[in-house]
């Protein structure tokens, strides 16, 4: 049979309909251009069959039965069987057969035969369509399967629909289940349906995601509550402008399973309404055990409830998370170059502290392929966050693992489980960063108590503008690069100072402490070869043993460190801090430094270090430079390392330079054994040494032990000593090129010493301008010679050489001093006034007393083997309670251009030598005596001189 309804220019419409619809002729409905203008054609029953020598030439075709089967033509077909294609109904006189439901069917060939010659064929059905035959739609076509969904029905794909560019539109009352193949090439396949989607074997869930393709672009969508996306062991390509999949809905679960193949552009996207949270509380399920993504591919998954309404409940309601359960515990992102898979997650802000975390990772992670996969979890003001309860994350090929989260009102990221890191040749970040709010986030970036092991790669852990805790064992391995951050936000609420917690950390590769604050409440270890840089904005704190056979530098830009364990160095160290305010750099434990430099510097103003632990150098240059340098325990700081040879010697070199304003002593200070120790002011600022509050009471001391070269300077500025200083040693040489020289020099521009000096060895003192000594304060040189070079000086307390010679000489106005003692003394004054204070003594015990001033006055005592008392240009003057003695030879006074005067009660004494007295003028009315007296003087008068020849 023929129906046409064809016209030359459009085609019309013929509808065919009844409750048992059997076609199997032709229906015409062609126009001038069939798929332009071509007609309509609706073939519809409650009971339709269309047989395969149908031919139907129109440009839209409608199938309306209750239920649609598209099968493959089969002998069973062409079997006119009553009793079993018609099973409703008798053969009685005037009552109706109705076929078989199940019989109802179209058959693939028909259909792919019909898109042929029809643009579009749509076939509706009440409740099913079945697809259990092949399709091809063709590359113009466009095949509609709509159901209504009725009785639980639907639409399901049990065999393979393709095209090279055709479309497939997919309506669904019901559910949609995709068990085979959809393969359109850049063709469009549109899915709406009010149930749920599946793209999912049928019996065989097992199947291979290779054997399962969609490939298309378009957008299924899912647009009622309760529902869910299914994807399991499926391969999808969004060709062109990509495939999406919607599901805007409150209450909606995705559950992945198997192995999904992504190429092209895939997104998921449910966005939920803004509503109350527990609406929104539908979790999703990430079961795969492969993600593939290949090269160039993008896939999007996002799960975003958009309300922020927040709530505790004790139903079972959950967060419209996602758990990332992989397959047996593990799961791999297979993403090839230039790939990206993106997972963006903000679950509802249910704060129910007796449930678990929305987000959930319960797998291992491998990431390989070259490729991205970034997970992105967001919140509002309340919600929860994300748990890692994993073995292992592997990250491998040049491949990118970003895990970052926004959650500012609890932690971010729990580590829960001991956790093994490999990123080796590629990246890992787990890190908290801020979104575009203002709001400050006060909970930690990452909270963990489980040890964890990076084994390779770069990785970053912590957070951007919040605090971590971290405090399992952290063990990094060679070959990897580790940041441990603790940022503190940009945002003008971001006002708290973040601080990075740990345990024990142990690296043999790079590591970097970077941030606010870090805190290492146990011990580090760098090893061989390895890197650490404690680069932080505030301050370091170590409280267990830090032991260093790598490089490590520790800069702290606008803070200090709290060193409070030991410190073991066999490699190059480096500690830099900048105190702000009050804060102090403490190093509390000891430091031993095995090999090459060590510097300690603070470079900020005032900045204070304080140091209580006893510091061991082996070799190199050892550096301490503060404003402020506080020694607040009896420490040692010598060359030497116990274990490693002598104390003070062998062949090694070391050296120590104390670079302060102010060396603070609460209590004493050991310098033992370095090639050249020395004590300087910081540039351009004066030296003071101890503190002057207790005078010499309570003072501590400073002692250079066994030091060959000791040194106190001020590079033209002043040093205040108001500590004891001393040297000691052996006594068995002075000489400079001695493998254990004690002396000490002090070279200043000002020098004033308000307590002991004592040196085992030789003293010299350099004051370009003055050189001042308390009345109590002693420089003594027990072994050695004393040597004091000023341009004046007002020496009050006591000079001596026990065995040496004391030389005292000041090129300036003035020269005062008091007790001065030595083997022989020299005291010079060529250009000033000496004065010799009353009560003084200077004292020459076995050689010569020397005496020379432009001018000077002794009032007090002088002696010596024998003694020579000379002003230059001037007078000098004997006052009344003096006395000068030459005990073992000559007594010679001489002021041939000025006065000579000695004044009633002074007393002279040469009673083994000659006394001379050489004068231009000579007013002697104090004794003098001698084994012989000689005055030349032009003028002499006196009552000593009537004794004098």
């Amino acid at each position: 049979s023929t129906i046409n309804v064809s016209g030359k220019e459009k085609g019309g419409r013929a509808i065919v309909w009844g409750d048992i619809a059997l076609i199997d002729g032709n229906i015409n409905a062609q126009g001038k251009d069939i798929a332009k203008t071509g007609g309509f054609v609706e073939t519809s029953g409650h009971y339709l069959s269309i047989d395969n020598n149908v031919i139907v030439k129109t440009k839209e075709w409608l199938l309306d039965p209750n239920d649609v089967s598209i099968e493959a033509p089969t002998a069973g077909r062409d079997n006119s069987n009553t009793d079993d294609e018609f099973i409703l109904g008798s053969d009685a006189k005037g009552v109706l057969r109705k076929n078989n439901p199940t019989k109802t069917k179209l058959t693939n060939t028909t259909i792919s035969e019909f898109l042929k010659n029809a643009n579009v064929v749509n076939i509706t059905a009440s409740n099913n369509i079945y697809v259990n035959s092949s399709i091809n739609i063709g590359s113009n076509g466009h095949l509609i399967l709509s159901s209504e969904g009725k009785n639980k029905g639907g639409v399901k794909i049990n065999e393979n629909i393709t095209s090279e560019g055709g479309s497939l539109t997919i309506n669904s009352g019901g559910w949609v289940d995709v068990h085979k193949n959809i393969t359109l090439g850049e063709g469009f396949l549109n899915i709406t349906s009010k149930g749920s989607v599946a793209f999912e074997g049928n019996s065989n869930k097992g199947r291979r995601a290779e054997s399962a393709r969609i490939t298309a672009q378009g957008t299924i969508t899912v647009n009622s509550n309760e529902k869910e996306f299914r994807f399991n062991n499926v391969s999808i390509n969004g060709t062109g402008s990509g495939l999406n999949f919607i599901a805007n809905q409150n209450n909606f679960t995705h559950k992945f399973d198997g192995e999904i193949n992504i190429s092209g552009r895939v997104k998921i996207n449910q966005t939920t309404a803004d509503t109350k949270s527990w609406f929104t509380s539908k979790d999703s399920y990430w079961n795969v055990s492969t993600l593939t993504l290949n090269e160039g591919a993008v896939f999007e998954f996002v799960k975003w409830v958009t309300g922020n309404h927040s709530s505790i409940g004790k139903d079972s309601r959950s967060f419209a998370g996602m758990h990332f359960n992989g397959n047996q515990g593990n799961m791999t992102l297979n993403i090839k170059t230039g790939a990206k898979a993106s997972f963006t997650l903000k679950p509802n802000e249910r704060t129910d502290p007796n449930k678990p975390q929305p987000i959930r990772f319960l797998s291992n992670i491998s990431v390989t392929g070259g490729g991205v996969a970034n997970f992105e979890i967001f919140a509002n003001l309340s919600a929860k966050s994300t748990e890692l309860k994993m073995d292992t994350i592997n990250v491998s090929d040049n491949s990118s693992l970003f895990m970052t989260s926004h959650v500012r009102g609890h932690d971010a990221f729990i580590i829960s489980k001991d956790l093994i890191i490999n990123a080796t040749n590629s990246n890992f970040t787990l890190t908290q960063s801020k979104d575009k709010f203002v709001n400050k986030y006060d909970s930690k970036a990452i909270n963990s108590t489980h040890n964890l092991t990076i084994l390779g790669g770069n990785v970053t852990l912590g957070g951007e503008n919040s605090s971590s805790s971290i405090t399992g064992n952290i063990n990094i391995s060679n070959g990897t690069n580790v940041t441990l951050q603790a940022h503190t936000g940009k945002g003008p609420q971001d006002k708290e100072k973040r601080t990075l917690i740990l345990g024990n950390v142990s690296t043999k590769g790079n590591l970097n402490l970077t941030g606010s604050k870090v805190e290492v409440k146990g011990s580090l270890t760098v090893s061989n070869g390895a890197t650490f840089k404690g680069e932080t904005n505030d301050s370091l704190n170590i409280t267990g043993t830090f032991t260093n056979n790598g490089t490590s530098e520790i800069n702290i830009k606008q803070g200090v460190v709290n060193l409070q364990g030991n410190i073991t160095n066999e490699g190059n160290l480096n500690i830099t801090t900048n105190a702000q305010g009050n804060q102090k750099t403490i190093i509390t434990g000891n430091i031993v430094n095995k090999k090459g430099d060590l510097n300690i510097v603070d470079n900020k103003a005032n900045a204070e270090i304080q140091i209580g632990g006893n510091i061991s150098q082996k070799e190199g240059n050892l550096t301490i430079s503060s404003d402020k340098i506080n020694i607040t325990k009896q420490i040692t700081i010598k060359k030497g390392i116990v274990g490693e040879g002598s104390d003070s010697g062998g062949a090694d070199t070391a050296n120590l330079t104390i670079k302060t304003k102010e060396l603070k002593l609460t209590q004493d200070l050991n310098i033992s054994g370095f090639d050249k120790a020395e004590i300087k002011a910081k540039e351009n600022v004066n030296l003071t040494i101890g503190d002057n509050g207790d005078g010499n009471v309570n003072a501590k001391t400073v002692t250079f032990n066994n030091v060959k070269d000791s040194k106190i300077s001020a590079n033209g500025h002043n040093v205040t000593l108001n500590s004891k200083v001393e040297t000691s040693g052996n006594t068995d040489n002075t000489g400079g090129s001695s493998g254990n020289n004690a002396g000490l020099t002090i070279n200043a521009k000002n020098v004033t010493v308000s307590n002991d000096i004592t040196s085992h060895k030789t003293v010299n003192i350099t004051a370009s301008e003055k050189l001042t000594t308390k009345a109590d304060a002693t420089i003594n040189a027990t072994n050695g010679n004393v040597k004091v070079t000023t341009q004046t000086g007002d020496i009050k307390g006591q000079v001596k050489s026990t065995s040496g010679s004391v030389t005292i000489a000041a090129s300036g106005d003035t020269l005062n001093v008091s007790n001065v003692s030595g083997n022989a003394v020299t005291i010079t004054a060529d250009k000033g006034k000496l004065t010799a204070q009353a009560g003084s003594t200077i004292k020459a015990t076995t050689g010569e007393a020397n005496i020379t001033s432009a001018t000077g006055t002794i009032d007090g005592t002088v002696s010596g083997g024998t003694v020579n008392v000379t002003a230059s240009s001037g007078s000098l003057t004997v006052g009344g309670d003096a006395k000068i003695n030459a005990t073992e030879g000559a007594a010679t006074l001489t002021a041939t251009k000025g006065t000579l005067t000695t004044v009633k009660g002074s007393n002279i004494d040469a009673n083994k030598g000659t006394l001379v007295i050489n004068a231009k003028d000579a007013k002697l009315d104090g004794e003098a005596s001698g084994n012989r007296t000689e005055v030349n003087a032009t003028n002499a008068s006196g009552s000593a001189f009537r004794g004098c020849e």
